[in-house]
């Protein structure tokens, strides 16, 4: 699995999964239980927000929800695939299938419970 290690000042043991047009299938849509998938780009602002946020989240979610990233500008066939728009965008993906979409920055508690939510069901 790739990995993007997570920058909050200081480099730590917490990282995002990468996604790509090539692994998506399998690493996303093929996998059991909750993975949250955070369309970026490097040069989007509030895209670097979220990452930070993300990462810290990593800590406070259950060791089998897998949060990861897309490269909006690598990856158009996923962005087309997914409707993506607008950056950053979230996708929760529970057993393959969209539950949830958030567009922006909201604040790691929301997230939280979104992600308690669905694995929950």
């Amino acid at each position: 699995m790739i990995e993007t290690s997570c920058w909050q000042g200081i480099m730590t043991d917490t990282s995002l999964s990468t996604f790509d047009d090539k692994n998506f299938a399998d690493m996303v849509l093929s996998r059991q239980g909750v993975t949250v998938v955070d369309f970026w780009s490097t040069t989007c602002s509030p895209c670097r927000q979220l990452t930070k946020i993300l990462c810290q989240l990593r800590a406070y979610v259950p060791d089998d929800v897998l949060i990861g990233q897309v490269d909006a500008d690598k990856n158009p066939g996923l962005m087309r695939q997914f409707g993506v728009r607008s950056l950053p965008t979230l996708l929760f993906i529970k057993n393959g299938n969209v539950v949830e979409t958030r567009i922006g920055v909201d604040r790691m508690q929301v997230l939280k419970k979104i992600i308690e939510t669905h694995a929950r069901d």
